[in-house]
């Protein structure tokens, strides 16, 4: 603190509310005591760590408006908190005040489904674990105790095959299967959860190399072990895991990008091993920097092509919309997914062209093919939501290409949403302003973000397909539906649902109020190409039912 703000911080120092100053960044300079309990750590032990990793769903940046989010309890149950961040000379001041008594009376009125949306803000709704944005908070505040540890990275080997020859349902099955081994052999006193699709992270706090490296070795013998009868093609599914040791001298971040780079050196490896950071696995990096010369050799030779994944109504099985994929089809090997390339451009700069490359040639099959029936969703990435020219760069090739704004819609994920609320509401603000349609995808994913639905311009819901698989099972996943369903009546917004795989789904999907839906039972992706080559009356036609189809790639 320097010496003007002296005196501020004496009268911040003796009230209840909480209040915090960081650099731009968001590390933590300065806490009061109040936020300091707020956060469970010592005024000491906050200074220097990540306040948004602490504070999860807190504002990264300045803004006029309170964020409603809710904080998890030290002692368990939640407590809501409305958090302003506002700019300082050099840095950025936070102050978050307790609404939990209002607030929880005003949900209470509000909506019965309220208990097990709140649940899932730090739960991975398929398989009960803790989420990423969980891991983050623990690994940060084990970092800020001065605690030291590992983080281990697990990434299931081959497990898309499984989801290939079998579909999501016996992926899912599988899935919780391995959750639940693990949280048994984890050991008490360890956290562990669910990164992302295939990926599941472990914080081991007061733990030294020797000893993570046995618990990884014990938690990959354990999945090596599990006999995977009835499940074709897969005899067996391994792991590989990448370990980092950590103290408090490290950021979250830094934590991740080291067990990152141990997991890619397991893998290149041969799988199936656990393999500790080192710095010479910096060098390993070399592989993805080969992915990055492919994109953008296919920027520039054109090695990118779309395909169109139908949107059908319900009740009438009309078609109406496509949203459109990226592949990439450069004659190279090996052939790389959406999954591995797009992964690699984000880490780039590169993704910026990909999402203007994919708008600009959405806009330009509108304008060959002339007919109101045919209409596009694209994809923007998260990181072009710092890209502040973007929207400018639509809505002008809109008016030059005179095309209906209504006959494009964007869908942003709702991670990267809550992530950079700022700049998603800006450009949602700038889009549908112009008659573009936007869309909240993957909505359920985070769970915490609920709140924020007030603050985004969105026009419609993309509901998350971890929830539809059980849609038709009688699951929790029907409550978490219908509160979806509920939440967008009353905001007044569409309801899309994904990975839709079975006619029970669908049965199921109707009864709950969801009118429109995609997945394979309704239609697969095929070529932009192939699509528009057929008499356009024909785009509006019920597609090709999955049945019918041969095996390919599951969702994107």
């Amino acid at each position: 603190m320097t010496d003007h703000e002296t005196a501020p911080a004496e009268i911040l120092s003796a009230t209840d509310t909480a209040f915090a100053l960081t650099d731009r960044a968001g590390t933590v300079r300065w806490v009061n005591p109040a936020m300091a309990m707020l956060l469970g750590l010592t005024e000491a032990q906050s200074v220097g760590r990540s306040l948004c990793a602490l504070l999860s769903g807190a504002p990264d940046a300045p803004s006029d408006n309170d964020v409603m989010m809710p904080l998890p309890g030290v002692s368990g149950g939640y407590r809501w908190l409305e958090v302003r961040c506002t700019a300082t000379d050099d840095g950025l001041l936070y102050r978050a005040v307790d609404v939990t008594r209002w607030r929880t009376r005003e949900l209470d009125s509000a909506a019965v489904h309220q208990e097990e949306l709140l649940r899932l803000v730090d739960e991975d709704p398929l398989t009960g674990l803790p989420n990423r944005r969980a891991l983050t908070r623990e690994l940060e505040r084990q970092l800020a105790l001065g605690v030291r540890g590992a983080f281990l990275l697990l990434d299931l080997d081959h497990f898309k095959d499984v989801n290939d020859l079998h579909g999501h349902p016996t992926g899912d099955k599988v899935m919780c299967t391995l959750a639940s081994l693990l949280r048994d052999r984890i050991g008490g006193g360890q956290v562990l959860g669910r990164l992302s699709g295939d990926e599941f992270a472990a914080v081991l706090a007061d733990t030294d190399e020797r000893e993570a490296v046995a618990v990884a070795d014990r938690l990959r013998n354990a999945i090596a072990a599990i006999p995977m009868n009835g499940v074709a093609g897969a005899s067996r599914i391994t792991v590989s895991i990448g370990v980092a040791t950590f103290d408090s001298g490290v950021s979250w971040q830094e934590v991740l990008a080291n067990a990152d780079m141990a997991l890619y050196a397991s893998k290149a490896a041969g799988r199936n091993r656990a393999t500790v950071y080192e710095p010479g696995h910096y060098q390993d990096t070399q592989m993805r920097v080969t992915v990055i010369e492919r994109v953008r050799a296919a920027l520039k030779h054109g090695g990118f092509v779309l395909h169109a994944m139908p949107m059908v109504k319900l009740g009438s099985g009309r078609v109406i919309g496509h949203e459109l994929l990226l592949r990439l089809e450069d004659g190279k090997e090996p052939r790389l997914g959406p999954g591995e390339f797009l992964l690699a451009a984000e880490r780039s700069d590169l993704v910026f062209e990909i999402d203007r490359w994919v708008a600009d040639k959405a806009i330009q099959t509108l304008v060959e093919h002339p007919y109101p029936g045919l209409r596009f969703n694209v994809n923007v990435s998260g990181r072009t939501l710092e890209d502040e020219d973007f929207g400018d760069f639509v809505l002008d090739r809109l008016t030059a290409a005179g095309v209906a704004p209504g006959r494009l819609g964007f869908e942003i994920t709702e991670t990267a949403a809550v992530t950079n609320l700022d700049a998603a509401r800006s450009l949602a603000q700038q889009l549908r302003a112009s008659g573009c349609r936007i869309t909240l995808d993957d909505f359920g994913s985070g769970f915490g973000s609920f709140v924020h639905l007030k603050e985004l311009p969105i026009t419609g819901l993309k509901i998350d397909g971890e929830f539809i698989h059980g849609i038709d099972y009688g699951s929790r996943d029907t409550v978490l539906v219908q509160g979806i369903v509920d939440i967008a009546r009353g905001l007044g917004l569409s309801v899309v649902a994904e990975w839709v795989e079975r006619s029970t789904q669908v049965e199921a999907l109707s009864r709950l109020g969801v009118r429109v839906a995609q997945g394979f039972h309704l239609g697969k992706p095929e070529p932009l190409e192939s699509l528009l080559a057929r008499p356009h009356g024909v785009w509006m036609r019920r597609p090709t039912l999955m049945h019918e189809l041969q095996p390919l790639e599951t969702h994107p």
